[in-house]
């Protein structure tokens, strides 16, 4: 696999803990999930108008091809949302290595699932019990993270 796409796998397991416990702390000041939700939104939309002169912006072209889309496309600004709202009120109740240690380990099991049955458009790879043996490793990882 090329090394870039591993940085910038690498990249965005870093993020994820920056952005709780940003999120986390945003929250513990505005004192409201809703505003604090909307407030990141709405730095992440700046962000995203500043990336407009290297990416470009074909928002016709791509609202064109979404005739036709499966359904669960939505999913991801739904689940986005979610993650967003649960970072914002547990991450500082359970500590950043619980929380983060839980979300990559529910994403784990969850990816291996969809793997498995080939949803969301995801290629079909089987689970073996090697991948099942990295899931239990990885849940019991959470609890001695959790715990200790």
């Amino acid at each position: 696999m090329p090394i870039l796409l591993w940085l910038g796998a690498i990249i965005a397991g870093i993020s994820n803990p920056l952005q709780s416990g940003s999120n986390s702390e945003l929250m513990k000041r505005m004192g409201t999930p809703i505003v604090a939700a909307f407030a990141v939104y709405l730095i992440a939309g700046l962000v995203l108008l500043m990336c407009i002169p290297f990416f470009g912006f074909p928002l016709r072209s791509a609202i064109g091809k979404l005739s036709g889309a499966p359904w669960w496309i939505a999913l991801g600004g739904v689940c986005n949302v979610a993650f967003l709202l649960a970072s914002l009120t547990i991450t500082k109740s359970l500590g950043s290595a619980t929380f983060t240690t839980l979300v990559v380990i529910s994403a784990v099991i969850t990816s291996v699932i969809l793997d498995h049955f080939g949803l969301l458009g995801f290629e079909v790879r089987p689970v073996t019990w090697l991948r099942a043996l990295g899931c239990l490793l990885a849940a019991t990882s959470v609890v001695l993270i959790a715990r200790f």
